[in-house]
């Protein structure tokens, strides 16, 4: 299974999503009604008429799931801009996809200072425990694992599903799903401690081998950072660690890169884990 993340308008998603979101869990004919009013996007609209034609009063059971998947996953995933009749879909922007294990292993050596990411049982174990119920404050690991934060008021494992996750605690604020998302505001703070957490990772790769330095080090952090177009051809980071490793600092980079772009444009992220049935190890 893989992980896609792709930047989201972070004004449509407060002032459009997630009020419609909320609604719907009890009343879902009158938030598509209500969304229709502000969309000047015609495939949505067409979906929301197909939905209303067929609904019953109540809330997410009372409309048809296949178009109300479709909506979501338009509504939540696609770049959106106000246009001159309502919000309408923007040019595609690039996101970025892998095997969700693997950006949740790279994730986790960017956020987690104590991830043990050199050895294979250990850190594997600390993944599924990961997936199995995401730890909030975890930076990036925790958006692409499905925690939500901020806590939502609806519980979006029964919005959306792809794999089946999720549970919803209002108690404790508390709800991951197979989808997540963060504001601009988050993107931002995450973008600010971009360098100091590469910068503790490759210390802790200089330690790990115990050498006096990494001689590929300003290199490797210049690409991570955007500031190279291309990582060094030969590295002694990483080495030693398997076939996998060869590629983490290419896609490190890549995973970063994301980062950045949605920052600069003051956009949010959303994280959706695709319909699977492997896990790459």
């Amino acid at each position: 299974m893989d992980v896609v993340l792709r930047p989201i308008n972070d004004a449509f998603f407060h002032e459009q999503v997630l009020p419609f979101l909320t609604r719907a869990m009890g009343d879902a004919s009158g938030a598509l009604e209500s969304l229709m009013e502000q969309l000047g996007d015609g495939q949505s609209r067409m979906l929301c008429e197909r939905m209303l034609a067929t609904s019953v009063p109540g809330g997410l059971g009372s409309v048809d799931a296949d178009p109300w998947a479709d909506l979501v996953d338009r509504l939540a995933f696609q770049p959106w801009k106000a246009g001159p009749m309502g919000w309408e879909v923007d040019a595609r922007h690039a996101g970025y996809a892998d095997a969700w294990d693997e950006a949740l292993h790279l994730s986790l050596m960017l956020e987690e200072a104590h991830y043990p990411y050199w050895d294979n049982r250990t850190s594997r174990e600390v993944r599924d425990g990961f997936r199995l119920r995401p730890l909030a404050d975890v930076g990036l690991a925790s958006l692409l694992a499905g925690q939500w934060d901020p806590f939502p008021e609806f519980p979006p494992d029964r919005v959306f599903v792809t794999q089946g996750r999720g549970e919803y605690f209002p108690n404790e604020r508390f709800a991951f799903a197979d989808w997540a998302w963060r504001p601009a505001r988050a993107v931002a703070h995450w973008q600010v401690n971009l360098p100091r957490k590469l910068e503790r990772l490759l210390t802790r790769e200089q330690e790990r081998m115990k050498l006096p330095s990494l001689p590929e080090r300003d290199e490797v952090l210049a690409y991570w950072l955007g500031k190279q177009a291309q990582p060094p051809p030969l590295t002694v980071a990483f080495s030693g660690l398997g076939p996998r490793a060869a590629n983490w600092i290419r896609e490190l980079g890549a995973l970063t890169g994301h980062i950045r772009q949605a920052a600069l444009s003051k956009q949010g992220l959303a994280a959706l884990v695709t319909k699977g049935t492997s896990v790459r190890i």
